[in-house]
């Protein structure tokens, strides 16, 4: 028994190492997509734009398989609307970054406000301030896209992703470097 433990302790040490590889390519891969934001956008709404295709062509693939025409008829057009928003995506990445940048401040705005809202029923519980700051940032970024726009759907999408990339890695690097600890800590116990 004490065996099986010492070789799960030594698998769980190196794949710490590896995941501490996988947190800086991530945080590399942050610092690239905020670095050139606009060229993150576009890879993004690419991504978006196949996996619209691939859902859509589902849609369309189900409509023929069923049993009604009224349901087949639903599941078809909506299937065309999917497909081909995805295919536009794909060959025209610039006009649909800046309509993900239109999605995303919409977004912002109505998760700011609605923030806002519940902020000021919470009041006075411990905390309400905090989420009517994170309501007001939202609000204020909105605001910021929307003003800016057409010109911030060069920035937003690809600094999102940036940030998003930065955190998880920093977040793997961390979580690897605990188990590392408590892969330590229990050895030196046994």
């Amino acid at each position: 028994m004490e065996s099986r433990v010492q070789a799960w302790l030594q698998t769980a040490k190196k794949n710490a190492g590896w995941l501490i590889v996988f947190g800086v390519v991530e945080i590399v891969a942050g610092i690239l997509a905020i670095a050139g934001p606009f060229v993150a956008g576009l890879a993004v709404t690419v991504m978006v734009g196949i996996a619209l295709l691939l859902g859509g062509g589902a849609r369309l693939a189900g409509a023929f398989l069923a049993d009604s025409f009224g349901a087949g008829a639903l599941a078809f057009v909506w299937g065309l609307i999917v497909t081909a928003t995805g295919f536009y995506f794909v060959i025209r990445p610039g006009i649909g970054l800046a309509d993900l940048t239109v999605v995303v401040a919409i977004v912002f705005l109505m998760d700011g406000i609605s923030r806002v809202i519940v902020a000021f029923k919470l009041k006075p519980i411990k905390g309400w301030g905090w989420m009517l700051l994170g309501g007001i940032v939202s609000v204020v970024f909105a605001c910021m896209v929307g003003l800016e726009f057409p010109a911030s759907s060069l920035w937003v999408i690809g600094t999102l992703v940036g940030f998003s990339l930065l955190s998880g890695g920093f977040t793997t690097i961390t979580l690897a470097g605990t188990a590392r600890g408590v892969v330590a800590d229990v050895q030196k116990a046994a």
